[in-house]
């Protein structure tokens, strides 16, 4: 049942066990609650004192509820565009950011790959043309048989950082050199001066003799001028470092694998191997 609207000014036992205010003469609207019988004021759903529902009052109540709910949801949502919209500034700003590293650090690689670049062109140039000023010195002195002069020049081009692995008497002048200082090393064991790092340089020099013919690239002319310049050291392999068979088979194993280059450290481990070269006398 629905409850009945009515004036409080009607004074009965309801008004006055409930409290109302028209007992101070103030006329107050409002619905009668058709359980209790007491007054509803304006605006409330349900009854104050026993808890019944007045139906069009919760069911407007009910509505304005729900037109709450819908402001809150709006609200909610605008709050999460906002969200969003500072969320998808800040991926765009982090987008940039990394964008920019990666275009910084790109103009950087390439830009250091220029320098190189550059530097590697200026120094193809600087090595063209000193070879353009050096060779034909070097091939002059080469036909004029004035080996001396050669190896001084040879020697003076290889100190400055300059390459003349491609010059077609470079294995002349690498043979010539190391005949030198193989001489050398022997005066020095005339004079007993022997010591261990001359045996491994010396014998180094020895197998590097004995390897030519396993050399590629030296000319035949080349070959005969070398061969005449290591004939006196043909036999100290033997006579000096007293190598045995099996041993000179092992050096020629390794002078075979590296194309007529000894092993600096396998040269160490023999004369490591033979203290008596160091101590005994010579026979020269």
């Amino acid at each position: 049942m629905q409850a009945k609207r009515i004036h409080s000014s009607s004074r009965n036992a309801r008004d006055l066990n409930r409290g109302t205010d028209s007992q101070k003469g103030k006329p107050q609207a409002g619905y009668e609650c058709a359980q209790c019988g007491a007054v509803i004021p304006p605006g409330e759903a349900k009854c104050p004192y026993c808890g019944s529902y007045y139906e069009p009052e919760a069911e407007r109540e009910y509505m304005r509820n729900l037109d709450q709910m819908r402001s809150d949801l709006d609200k909610v949502g605008n709050i999460g565009e906002e969200t969003s919209r500072t969320e998808a500034r800040r991926i765009r700003k982090r987008v940039i950011r990394i964008l920019a590293g990666i275009l910084i650090f790109s103009a950087a690689i390439y830009g250091f790959f220029l320098f190189q670049q550059n530097r590697e062109d200026r120094k193809n140039r600087e090595e063209y043309l000193w070879r353009q000023e050096t060779v034909p010195v070097l091939d002059q002195l080469y036909e004029e048989g004035n080996y001396d002069e050669l190896m001084k020049a040879y020697q003076e081009a290889m100190e400055s950082g300059h390459s003349l692995y491609s010059w077609e008497h470079n294995a002349f002048c690498e043979y010539y050199e190391a005949s030198y200082y193989a001489g050398e090393m022997l005066k020095m064991r005339e004079k007993g001066l022997f010591e261990e790092t001359d045996a491994v340089l010396l014998l180094n020099d020895e197998l590097r003799f004995r390897g030519l013919p396993l050399r590629k690239g030296i000319s035949d002319e080349d070959r005969k001028l070398i061969q005449t310049r290591i004939a006196p050291f043909e036999n100290d392999l033997v006579e000096i470092f007293h190598a045995s068979a099996e041993e000179l088979d092992a050096f020629d194993s390794i002078l075979k694998k590296n194309g007529g280059y000894p092993d600096y450290k396998a040269c160490e481990e023999f004369v490591r191997n033979h203290p008596e070269i160091l101590i005994e006398k010579p026979d020269r």
